[in-house]
């Protein structure tokens, strides 16, 4: 978990590299539409309707769900992570604090890891990196402030690291992962 800007896909990336027979990454159920130009959308996403996902929602097919902008649903799915664990592999969540909150609400087990940026100064500077408008990078640094806060004032994050270089980040990850898994 962490803030949009701190790297967690580039370091699940490298966590799959290295140890993908064991680790998988779960695709989430969106609503969203496909952006152009990713290709990865597939790999990360499940594309729903608003109708379908719903209905999901009703039929308590999510460990957890919500929306997260005006008619953007994300969710994930009791089905998905049954698939990754009946490959005998063990499954990596990315989802926002309040998806931490409600997946350990389900009793779900797991190990909790919090991502914090080096700085609100990179942090500001990753996030402008990586969106077209100032609606957007408004919006997504209110965002990462509040996941912060929520992270900081809760007990489920046991783990936690800075991502000051991918290097050291990755390191610590690896290190971490040892000590739960091995």
């Amino acid at each position: 978990m962490g803030p949009s800007g701190v790297g967690k896909r580039t370091l699940i990336d490298l966590v799959l590299k290295d140890y993908g027979d064991i680790f998988a990454r779960k695709k989430s159920c969106t609503t969203r539409p496909i952006r152009e130009n990713n290709e990865k959308a597939q790999e990360n996403f499940n594309f729903v309707s608003v109708d379908q996902f719903q209905r999901m929602v009703a039929n308590k097919e999510f460990v957890e769900s919500r929306e997260r902008s005006a008619g953007c649903f994300y969710g994930t799915a009791t089905a998905e992570l049954e698939r990754i664990k009946s490959s005998g592999q063990i499954p990596i969540i990315e989802v926002d604090v309040e998806g931490a909150v409600e997946i350990n609400r389900q009793a779900v087990e797991g190990n909790f890891l919090f991502i914090y940026p080096p700085s609100f100064e990179e942090l500001r500077r990753r996030i402008g990196n990586r969106i077209e408008t100032e609606q957007e990078f408004k919006v997504r640094i209110r965002e990462a402030i509040k996941q912060i806060e929520l992270a900081n004032n809760s007990v489920l994050f046991t783990n936690r690291l800075v991502n000051d270089t991918i290097e050291d980040a990755k390191d610590q990850l690896i290190t971490l992962i040892k000590a739960l898994y091995f």
